[in-house]
Formats: C-alpha cells, sequence, structure tokens
C-alpha cells in the first residue's frame, strides 16, 4: 500500500533529493550550488511529498513583497515512479498557498534548456515573460514565467 505524506520542507529534504538524484541532469547542476538553492524552508510556505518517508518532490513560495512570491519546485528521480501524485501535490499547494496568503503575482525562473520544467510550469498555469540571457550560475539562460491570480485585489 502507498504511504504518501505531505509535511513542512526541511533543508535536509532537499540534501536528500539531490543524493538521490534529481528528475534531470540540467537541474542537479543547479542544485550543487547549495549555497544558492532557492529551496527556503519557511513554516507554512514550503513543503515535501514523502513516499514511504522519503521525498519525492519539494516546492513552496517565498515572499518577495506584499502580493508577490518565488515559486520554487525540486524532484528527485523518485518523480517517475509517482507522477501523477507529485504533479497534483504541487498544483494543489501552490495555488492553496498563493489563495491563502493573498498573493497576485506567483513568479520562477526556468532553465531554457529543461522543456520537461518549462511545460510543467505552463501547466502549472504560468506563462513565459521573457527570456533571461545568462541568468543561471553557470551562465545558462532561463525563462521568467508568472501566474497571475485575477481574484485577489
Amino acid at each position: 500500500m502507498a504511504n504518501f505524506e505531505i509535511v513542512p520542507y526541511q533543508k535536509a529534504h532537499g540534501d536528500e533529493i539531490y543524493a538521490f538524484g534529481m528528475n534531470d541532469k540540467l537541474m542537479e547542476i543547479d542544485a550543487s550550488f547549495t549555497e544558492n538553492r532557492l529551496d527556503a524552508a519557511i513554516i507554512g510556505l514550503s513543503y515535501t511529498l514523502l513516499f514511504n518517508n522519503n521525498p519525492v518532490i519539494a516546492g513552496g513560495i517565498i515572499p518577495i513583497w506584499s502580493g508577490v512570491c518565488e515559486g520554487w519546485v525540486m524532484s528527485s528521480s523518485r518523480v517517475f515512479d509517482h507522477k501523477i501524485k507529485a504533479a497534483s501535490a504541487i498544483k494543489k499547494r501552490l495555488d492553496y498557498l498563493c489563495i491563502n496568503n493573498n498573493i497576485r503575482r506567483l513568479q520562477t525562473s526556468v532553465k531554457e534548456e529543461f522543456k520537461t520544467g518549462v511545460r510543467f510550469a505552463e501547466w502549472l498555469g504560468l506563462e513565459k515573460e521573457g527570456l533571461m540571457r545568462k541568468y543561471g550560475l553557470d551562465g545558462t539562460n532561463y525563462w521568467r514565467m508568472a501566474k497571475i491570480y485575477k481574484w485577489v485585489f
């Protein structure tokens, strides 16, 4: 029987995801810059989906200023065994966090070459706003993507 649990995110979860192997080699490059990872363990604003006590995927929001936040997601290679559960958890939780915290703009950056990540962000409702050239710590390009919550005034 599948044993899924959503728990508050801890930095150790990100370390475990990185150590186990991420969902794409491109993301392992980014996660290797541990001091610059955007995986913030902010109480009530970040979470991890566990399967049998092992991190599958983690995500959350980081407030920038009133009504605006940066979203982040880290996926282990375990996500391939639990795609629907993981995708559903991220979509529901991100919207829940944004709605309940009066967020009008959720933004994120996605590595240009990470086609799966771009498609996933679009599935979450984010739209490309522009290409940020040489944005990555490794000098790669990233898309600035955002979702506007229209029900928030």
